[in-house]
C-alpha cells in the first residue's frame, strides 16, 4: 500500500490544532467561572469566622438583600455556560476539520500511482483573494492541470442539474456550500497564480457515494474518491 503524502492535510490538521486550543482555553475558562463563586464564598465564610466568630452569629439586617448573592451565583454561572458551550463549538469544528484532513490524506493515498506515472501532484496551496488553500494540485505529463477540491461528508451524492444535495436515508439535504462554484473559484485562482492555460476543477468525495451523472456539472467534475483516478487518466 503506498504512503500518504505527508503534506497531504497538513493544513487543515493544523487548524483542527488551533480549533482544540481555542476549546481547551474555553473550557478551562467555563470551568473557572462554575466554580469560583462556590470557592469565594466558603473562603469569605472561612474568613470571616477566623477574625471575628460573632459577625457570622448576628443576624442579618432587617433591610439586606438576600439576593445579591443569588445574582452574584447566577452570573457567573450564565458566563461558565456560555463558555462551555463555545468551547463545544470549537471542538466540534475540530472534529470536522480532522474528518477532512483525513479525507486528504485518503485521497492523496489513492492518487499516490499517478506520481510513480509522471504526474506532479501538490498539497495544500495557498490561495489568494480569501480562497484558503487547493487541497490538490496535479499536472499530467500532458501538461494539463487540475485541482481537486477534497470533500469528507458522508452519505449519497446527487445533484438536480444545477446543484449538490447529500442525501442520508431517505432525507435529501442541500449543502452549506456550492461547492461547484468554490471549485471553480479555485481552479482560476490556481490558473492564475501557476500560470497556466487553464485548470480543470473537480470536487471529490472521500468517503460518499456519488450517483451524478459522468460528465461535467456547471463546469466542474464529480466524482467519489474510488474513480477519481481513472477520471484523471481519461483526461489525460
Amino acid at each position: 500500500m503506498p504512503k500518504t503524502n505527508p503534506q497531504a492535510g497538513k493544513n487543515i490538521r493544523g487548524l483542527a490544532i488551533k480549533r482544540r486550543i481555542k476549546a481547551i482555553c474555553a473550557f478551562a475558562s467555563a470551568g473557572f467561572f462554575l466554580l469560583f463563586p462556590f470557592f469565594l464564598v466558603k473562603i469569605s465564610q472561612s474568613f470571616l469566622q477566623w477574625i471575628s466568630p460573632s459577625i457570622l452569629s448576628q443576624p442579618p439586617p432587617s433591610n439586606s438583600v438576600p439576593s445579591l448573592s443569588l445574582i452574584f451565583y447566577v452570573v457567573f454561572i450564565i458566563i461558565g455556560l456560555v463558555l462551555l458551550a463555545n468551547g463545544i463549538f470549537w471542538w466540534k469544528r475540530a472534529n470536522r476539520a480532522d474528518q477532512g484532513a483525513k479525507g486528504e490524506e485518503d485521497t492523496a493515498q489513492e492518487i499516490a500511482q499517478l506520481e510513480q506515472e509522471g504526474w506532479h501532484v501538490e498539497y495544500g496551496m495557498r490561495l489568494s483573494n480569501k480562497l484558503g488553500d487547493a487541497d490538490i494540485v496535479c499536472i499530467s505529463p500532458q501538461s494539463k492541470a487540475y485541482v481537486i477540491d477534497v470533500k469528507s461528508h458522508k452519505g449519497e451524492i446527487t445533484t438536480d442539474g444545477t446543484q449538490l444535495y447529500r442525501r442520508m436515508g431517505k432525507i435529501t439535504y442541500p449543502f452549506e456550500k456550492n461547492f461547484l462554484d468554490q471549485a471553480m473559484k479555485q481552479a482560476l485562482q490556481v490558473r492564475k497564480q501557476k500560470d497556466l492555460s487553464f485548470v480543470t476543477p473537480i470536487v471529490a468525495f472521500s468517503d460518499a457515494r456519488v450517483s451524478v451523472p459522468p460528465g461535467k456539472l456547471k463546469n466542474v467534475y464529480v466524482v467519489e474518491k474510488s474513480r477519481l483516478v481513472s477520471l484523471l487518466k481519461s483526461l489525460g
